[in-house]
């Protein structure tokens, strides 16, 4: 009898030593992360271009995305014949929207340009976090559809624009992040963003993660808006370091 309740307490003692081993904490975690996705070899890429097609209202549109350092973005859209394009060049976003009648480069509003800033962060934000957002913190572990997942909790920083005075009571977006905790990729971002006054809450999900040139990427993207799919994204290709000129970023400039 003794021997087996020696045997016992020690059993449950490498149990309770293992499960606090498994425990890790934020910078064990987003050291992981980094490792596990490339994200040092990241860095040393200066362009990428993505290559593939979005399901949205029905319709399966095939589209390009192409990001360039230092903080330059460009999306390109076939709608039905006609191209969309998005561009930021670092400090101004443009766009042409056949939809709108025009084949005129318009300005973009400031939730969209925010989108394209977001974009052209090759890393994004949680690589040196402590520059780009207010705080991040671990939530804790949860179960995500049958897989557990580390949630953290992001804060962004509140932009002031030109000639606006600070608000101290002014919030930044909060955005939670679900990571595989047994794999370190993240498969959602819940993004709550005040829109025009209103707080919505947007979902993306990420899969298919598969390797280019030592960088782990996700080739399926989900976005849900009121729990609602708006778009689903398939990427054919990613290349990387190829050519991309300055004047793609540009807004054209019309002919007199």
């Amino acid at each position: 009898m003794k021997k087996i309740t020696i045997l016992t307490i020690v059993m449950s003692l490498f149990i309770t030593l293992s499960s606090k081993a498994q425990d890790l904490t934020l910078d064990e975690i987003l050291k992981n992360h980094f490792e596990v996705t490339g994200a040092e070899k990241l860095t040393k890429v200066n362009t990428m271009i993505a290559e593939g097609t979005v399901n949205t209202q029905g319709m399966e549109l095939p589209f390009v995305m192409k990001v360039k350092r230092p903080g330059k973005a460009r999306n390109e859209v076939m709608v039905q014949g006609s191209q969309m394009i998005q561009a930021y060049n670092g400090e101004i976003g443009w766009m042409i929207a056949p939809w709108l009648g025009t084949d005129e480069p318009q300005d973009m509003g400031n939730d969209e340009v925010d989108q394209l800033k977001e974009q052209a962060d090759f890393e994004g934000k949680l690589w040196n976090w402590k520059e780009k957002v207010e705080s991040l913190e671990l939530i804790g572990k949860e179960d995500m559809e049958g897989t557990e997942v580390y949630k953290l909790k992001m804060v962004e920083k509140v932009e002031i624009e030109e000639g606006e005075e600070s608000d101290e009571e002014k919030k930044g977006d909060i955005r939670y992040i679900y990571m595989d905790a047994e794999n370190f990729v993240i498969l959602k971002i819940q993004v709550k963003k005040n829109i025009q006054g209103t707080e919505t809450e947007i979902e993306i999900y990420q899969s298919n993660y598969k390797e280019v040139e030592g960088i782990i990427m996700p080739f399926s993207m989900e976005t849900k808006m009121g729990g609602k799919t708006v778009n689903q994204i398939t990427i054919d290709t990613f290349k990387l370091n190829e050519e991309i000129d300055d004047s793609e970023f540009e807004k054209p400039v019309k002919d007199e």
